[in-house]
């Protein structure tokens, strides 16, 4: 998934560390840190701390994520965490992002712009008026830009699950992955795919949402049963709808 530039990083407050992991000690680098926030108040059931080092330096558009943990959350604050990544390529401007969120609903988040990799002691801040319903279960995909497909057994579909897994299929093969949600915003990591060939249709069937998932930036609904995940302007919107819709 990554790699980042050497370095060398000191002890830091409550026993914060980045350490090289023992067993893979050049390639692979582990952080140690702890999420907090100040409001006292406990985490609803089901509080899930993700965090994760991005690129914001990136030049394609939106950042980049170079590692990503989440976990369920079974501490009072301060929550440990830890983040092993392997090593970061020089010239990237690398940042640590945290949040707390319970069903896709945000309750903190670290500032905008991140913490320094050297800062692995993250303050959360309470995310105001963020209400949202995530977009999780199982979605049959209806058509992505001006392709339309039949709602049979073999049509392509997505299953997004609260611990930010997806899978499902595109009609030809398997998909296995992994998306991140913050309020509108929806991003799918790369996925993991099985290779079998298909009838030349479904070949291109499959070639249309493998070139439309890595773009999709954010989603919306346009009434109680449509999931819409809005692309890059050249491919259009993904439209979905229950998987056991008719």
């Amino acid at each position: 998934m990554i790699t980042i530039r050497r370095f060398a990083l000191a002890l830091l407050a409550a026993g914060s560390v980045l350490s090289s992991c023992p067993a893979q000690a050049d390639s692979m680098r582990t952080l140690h840190g702890q999420a907090l926030y100040r409001e006292r108040m406990a985490l609803p059931p089901g509080a899930v701390l993700s965090v994760w080092i991005e690129d914001t330096g990136a030049t394609h558009g939106a950042p980049l994520v170079m590692a990503e943990q989440r976990e369920d959350i079974h501490h009072a604050v301060p929550i440990p965490y830890t983040l092993t990544y392997p090593v970061l390529p020089s010239g990237g401007h690398y940042v640590l992002n945290a949040e707390i969120t319970v069903e896709g609903r945000r309750l903190f988040a670290t500032p905008d712009g991140g913490m320094p990799l050297d800062h692995p002691q993250l303050l959360l801040r309470r995310v105001a008026g963020t209400a949202v319903k995530a977009p999780y279960g199982a979605w049959r995909i209806q058509s992505v830009g001006s392709l339309h497909f039949d709602s049979t057994s073999e049509a392509p579909g997505l299953t997004l699950q609260q611990d930010g897994t997806v899978y499902g299929t595109d009609g030809c093969n398997r998909l296995m992955g992994h998306f991140r949600l913050a309020a509108q915003t929806i991003r799918f990591m790369p996925f993991a795919m099985t290779r079998k060939a298909c009838l030349p249709t479904l070949m291109v069937q499959e070639q249309q949402i493998g070139a439309f998932l890595p773009t999709v930036t954010s989603w919306s609904r346009d009434d109680a049963s449509h999931l819409v995940l809005h692309g890059s302007a050249a491919l259009g919107t993904m439209i979905l709808v229950p998987q056991d819709a008719q």
